[in-house]
């Protein structure tokens, strides 16, 4: 069944006659053993198989002699290790994939299920979240370039590490801005409350840093926050993947940050209605944004009420 032959099939033929596909991994392995009369154990090699494709398969091979030390032959032991490699190879990829976007328990969540994944592009609801720096342009302007290097990535450390204590993915860094996902790749059914306690850790954060450094270093975030259909998945080549989201609730999350004063925090209407049980904010105007036709009904978010707290 490994070889995709039967006993039949084999009987009466060589090996390489019997096992094309096989044979140049096999023979050299078989001259070994011949002249140096000593057992190989767990050969890998990759023959790609008529009826299976590309497998994987460990060989062992021992030599068979005599009473009298003679020369009989090799006996050939073969493991299909196809189905442990394809499962070390998913986990790699989720691993790599993964690691550098979301928290370690989601990592180990989807190697506990990752038929959960799907890659590729996948159509369903999340929350976005931006978060801009505000003012890092013109703070620059005064800056060495080391210096500088260091105060954006307290920042942005600030902003990653709120997201990831939510259990966000984090998509990317754009310059002096963060972009979060919440709902995927694994589902939060309270994906919407999550982006708000981490736009809230953020703020936070930031003033207990303000604490600590001089006025002169003391920048904040412009946060936007949007519930929307997206299409999630893996996007780029197969040198460079991102993992990232494409819609409209994402272009809206960005003009929502985009509007945000420093220190504040904007939702669209279908983010407010998802939360407003849990959460103090207000309206405000609507606001005219690029790339939408009609004004867009935006809420300040304020703050949680008591039993929304992490």
């Amino acid at each position: 069944r490994i070889l995709n032959i039967t006993a039949e099939q084999a009987e009466g033929r060589s090996i390489s006659e019997a096992l094309p596909a096989l044979w140049p991994a096999l023979e050299p392995l078989l001259e070994r053993v011949r002249r140096e009369q000593h057992p190989l154990v767990a050969q890998e090699v990759e023959p790609k198989l008529p009826g299976r494709g590309r497998v994987n398969l460990s060989l062992s091979l021992s030599p068979l002699k005599d009473c009298d030390q003679e020369w009989l032959g090799t006996a050939l032991v073969v493991e299909d290790l196809t189905e442990r490699r394809r499962l070390e190879a998913q986990e790699r990829f989720i691993r790599e994939t993964f690691q550098r976007y979301v928290c370690p328990a989601v990592v180990e969540r989807l190697l506990e299920d990752p038929d959960r994944l799907r890659l590729g592009g996948l159509r369903q609801e999340v929350t976005i979240l931006f978060a801009d720096i505000r003012g890092f342009t013109v703070f620059s302007e005064y800056r060495d370039p080391e210096g500088l290097v260091e105060v954006l990535n307290r920042y942005l450390s600030i902003g990653a590490d709120a997201v990831l204590a939510e259990e966000g993915t984090l998509d990317k860094f754009i310059g002096d801005a963060v972009m979060a996902i919440f709902n995927a790749p694994l589902p939060q059914p309270d994906h919407t409350l999550r982006a708000v306690r981490a736009a809230l850790r953020m703020q936070q954060a930031i003033q207990r840093h303000h604490g600590v450094i001089s006025p002169a270093d003391r920048l904040a975030y412009g946060v936007g926050i949007a519930v929307g259909e997206a299409v999630v998945g893996n996007v780029g080549t197969v040198q460079q993947l991102n993992y990232t989201a494409i819609g409209a609730s994402v272009n809206l999350a960005k003009r929502l940050q985009e509007n945000a004063a420093a220190g504040q925090i904007l939702l669209n209407q279908e983010a407010y209605e998802r939360v407003r049980g849990q959460v103090e904010a207000q309206p405000l105007p609507p606001m005219e944004m690029k790339g939408f036709s009609a004004p867009i009904q935006v809420y300040e978010l304020l703050g949680l009420r008591t039993q929304a707290s992490p």
